[in-house]
This record gives structure tokens, sequence and C-alpha cells, in this order.
């Protein structure tokens, strides 16, 4: 086995099992032709076996290639070995010793090759089951569907959430409206702020004044100032 060989992963090594077989199984699901409608016919007088009488010689081939048209090889092939060995002896469409008729053989051939047909469509199936879906996919009407309706999903979840939003956002602003703002200046005791506004401009001097004092003379502290 080789690096390559080696390195192929399980998927990709049964994928191509599954192509080989799938080759030969067409193969031997191909339809017939006329050598092998020939072939069949001198098999089967070979071994004794007769032709039908209602045929005409001349006729023989014509009509048996025209009955078996689309017919795969392999099951006439295995019909033929079949009547041989007289498997057919409990159906009655058979008589044994005698070549069937165009219908009949051909009727054979078609359930000889139901098997090898069921096989083909289940390899088929697993390699479609193994094979990556290409992009195209992605495209088709039905995969454009889903995509849009988790998209739109999407939406109505998010405009939900924002309308929750903006509902507890206005409900906090109207709140907040009937809380009153106080100013510094408001919150001044009503013994050191008087609430005449000459009274209130001279405290306001006065304490200008006073913080000038404390930074023109160091001998005055803020602290000592404060503490007055």
């Amino acid at each position: 086995m080789t690096y390559s060989e080696m390195m192929i992963s399980p998927a990709e090594a049964r994928l191509s099992t599954l192509g080989r077989e799938i080759t030969a199984l067409t193969e031997r699901l191909a339809c017939v032709n006329e050598a092998a409608v020939l072939r069949s016919l001198d098999a089967m007088q070979t071994a004794g076996m007769t032709m039908p009488p209602t045929i005409e010689p001349r006729k023989i081939i014509a009509v048996y290639h025209y009955a078996l048209s689309g017919v795969p090889a392999s099951g006439l092939s295995a019909a033929t070995q079949k009547l041989i060995r007289g498997d057919y002896a409990a159906n009655p469409n058979v008589l044994l010793g005698t070549i069937p008729k165009p219908p009949v053989l051909a009727a054979l051939a078609k359930a000889e090759a139901l098997g090898l047909r069921a096989d083909l469509a289940r390899k088929r199936e697993m390699v479609a089951a193994l094979t990556p879906r290409p992009a195209d996919d992605l495209r088709s009407p039905a995969s454009r569907s889903r995509v849009r309706a988790m998209v739109e999903s999407f939406r109505q979840a998010h405009a939900a959430a924002k309308a929750g939003r903006d509902a507890v956002s206005t409900d906090g602003r109207a709140q907040g409206a009937n809380v009153p703002t106080e100013s510094a200046a408001d919150r001044q005791p009503d013994d050191t702020a008087p609430q005449n506004p000459a009274a209130r401009n001279a405290f306001r001097d006065w304490l200008v004044s006073g913080v000038e004092r404390a930074n023109l003379n160091p001998a005055v502290s803020r602290e000592a100032f404060h503490a007055v």
C-alpha cells in the first residue's frame, strides 16, 4: 500500500470501492445486443432444446432481439443457464426441452436482473449519503426558504426585545421626572442660608472674604477657618 493510499480517509476509501462496484454492475446491466441473443439461442439449441414451431426460422433472430431489447445481458445469460439446467420446471410458462417464446424469455431475463438492479440502486444511495453536499444545494429553493424563515424569526425576536427595553426606559424617565432636583444652594440649612436674597448675598460675600483671608494669611489655616 502506498503512502497516498494510507492517507485516504475511510469515507474516501469506501467511495472508491463503491465506485468500482457501481461500474461493474452498470456493465453487467448493459442491454443485450444481437450477438448476445444469438449466443443464448445457440447455447440452448446445443443443449438439445428446440425452437418454438410457430416462429419462422428466418425471422427467429430478429423477433428475439426485438423482444429482448432493453433487457440486461446478465439477466439473459442467467436465464439461459437456468433453462438449460431445468430450474424453471415449476414455471407453467416454460416447457422443458423447448426454448421459451420471445415474451417469456424476456420476462425471465428481466426477473433475473432484478437483484442486480436493486444492488446498484442501493450502492448509489450509499454514494449519495457519503458524498459531501455541493454548494449548489445550499442555494436550492428549499434551503433558501429555511434561511428566510430563520432570519424572520431572528428579526421578530430582536424587535420584541427592543420593544421591551424601550418600555423600561420610558417608564424609568417618567418616574425620574417626578423626583425634584435640588441645587447645592437649596440644600443649605435654613440657619446658614437665609431665604432673603439680600441676606443670602451678604452670607456668600462673607464666605468669599473669609476664604480670601485664609489664603492671604498663612497663619490662618483652612481647618481653623472652617472650624469657626
